[in-house]
């Protein structure tokens, strides 16, 4: 049995049809505007556990809090090369295993892909790639690549192991792998296989380390969440303005918690964007319910971002229950800044001045039909004029 290591989201690959992409990050030096609501109280505005006044700018710190820190992502090419012999090459299964969830929120940051490729030309020397793509997008992201390792023809023993830590940049959702193989001294890949092929490599419930962390007091919980957009000026599907409530619920009635809101974009980082002041929560019911109105006024890239909310208790600051990219309300919201959301100025209209137009052509039935009348008026005009003169001349005589 082989085993291979975790190779992190930030190596890159030695071979194979690789590219990165800069990903889109809020720019450290950001201004925000968080007002929050509380049914059990009066409208808090600001950001009282920092200790930063409303709509100022968010400085390193938080930018240094990110739970990640890889600024580029290896993608599979939308185009990629069969090698010459891909005929001989072929993948007979494949296999997951779930393996680590601290949380018991159902979503794994430990995972284990077995695959068996075989070889209709005796024993090759091959590695492979394997990709990792959010449910409902396109973009495949490399994650690991094997070492060289034989295929022993078309042998049942032979299954290769890759288990796999996601330590950073990826939310928490369903996935899909695909696996690219390559035998060693060709170029261009002899066999693939994805999602498509084998339901093993599909809707894989995932998320990284650090989202997955168990509550550190339990008797809390996140009930119904809601995301409202609110101002799109530009009408690009992107909103500069939006709400977020949730309602927290706890075994017992007049417990205070607080909240950290962290948000990251497609493809970024996570960023420590907003702690709540201190709020009452209920056993049940809305009365506790809480909200944050959010204008974003610049250095918000325009992109879909996820959201997660943290919820500490505020007596100890021990993490009771979280919400993240799991719900739909707080996955992959369309967003940008306000010095985005901005319709484009219609062009002027002047203000009047002289104008000079000259024109040509033209034709058809019409235009000789004009023609033929003005001639025609033109003739019976000297005409009459030429009848009058004759009888001025018969008069005279």
């Amino acid at each position: 049995m082989l085993l291979a290591c975790l190779s992190h989201l930030s190596a890159q690959a030695a071979e194979g049809p690789v590219s990165s992409i800069q990903s889109a990050t809020p720019n450290e030096a950001r201004v925000s505007n968080y007002v929050g609501h509380s049914e059990r109280a009066s409208s808090i505005t600001g950001l009282a556990k920092g200790s930063q006044p409303n709509g100022t700018s968010h400085g390193p710190k938080n930018a240094k809090n990110a739970k990640a820190s890889s600024a580029t992502k290896p993608l599979r090419a939308p185009q990629v090369s069969k090698s010459v012999r891909a005929d001989y090459f072929y993948f007979y299964d494949a296999a997951s295993l779930l393996i680590t969830d601290r949380d018991e929120d159902g979503f794994f940051s430990e995972f284990r892909i077995r695959f068996d490729a075989d070889s209709n030309v005796g024993d090759a020397l091959v590695y492979a790639q394997l990709y990792l793509r959010r449910l409902g997008t396109t973009a495949w992201q490399l994650y690991h690549e094997t070492d060289d390792f034989w295929v022993d023809g078309q042998s049942n023993s032979d299954d290769y192991y890759v288990t796999t830590t996601l330590d950073e940049g990826f939310a928490t959702a369903e996935y899909e792998v695909l696996i690219d193989l390559y035998e060693v001294g060709y170029s261009g890949i002899v066999a693939s296989l994805g999602p498509y092929d084998s339901g093993a490599l599909s809707y894989l419930p995932l998320e990284e380390a650090d989202l997955d962390i168990p509550v550190e007091l339990p008797g809390y919980d996140i009930d119904d969440v809601a995301t409202t957009l609110l101002i799109d000026d530009d009408d690009d599907g992107h909103y500069s303005q939006f709400r977020i409530e949730f309602d927290p619920d706890a075994n017992v009635d007049g417990t205070f918690v607080y909240a950290n809101v962290w948000v990251r974009a497609e493809g970024g980082t996570w960023i420590e964007e907003h702690t709540s002041e201190d709020f009452l929560v209920d056993a049940s019911g809305e009365a506790d319910v809480y909200s944050f109105t959010v204008d974003w006024l610049s250095g918000y890239p325009t992109s879909f971002y996820d959201v997660q909310i943290d919820l500490y208790e505020s007596a100890n600051g021990l993490l009771v229950a979280s919400a993240g990219s799991e719900r739909a309300e707080l996955a992959q919201i369309p967003l940008e800044d306000q010095s985005r959301d901005v319709r484009p100025n219609p062009p002027s209209t002047g203000n009047g001045g002289n104008a000079s137009s000259n024109e040509s052509g033209g034709g058809g039935a019409m235009g000789m039909l004009w023609m033929l009348l003005l001639l025609g008026m033109a003739r019976r005009n000297v005409t009459e004029f030429r009848g009058a003169s004759g009888a001025r001349q018969r008069r005279k005589k």
